[in-house]
């Protein structure tokens, strides 16, 4: 009877997980956030702090002349 009884109640179970687009994008994003935090956060090495400030100066003066 109780082997019954566990049959029933795990046919009631779904065998699936549906998800709407809109909480996949949530979930993924959380994931992707939580793991990436201390990379976002971090700051760049010196080297490469100067070859943004080198690739900025080079693009200032074409913005301007636009």
């Amino acid at each position: 009877m109780q082997q019954s009884s566990r049959h029933q109640w795990a046919t009631q179970i779904p065998n699936t997980l549906n998800f709407s687009q809109e909480q996949v994008t949530f979930i993924l994003g959380h994931s992707l956030r939580s793991l990436y935090d201390d990379v976002v956060t971090a700051d760049l090495p010196d080297r490469l702090k100067a070859l943004v400030q080198e690739l900025e100066n080079k693009q200032t003066p074409a913005s301007d002349a636009r």
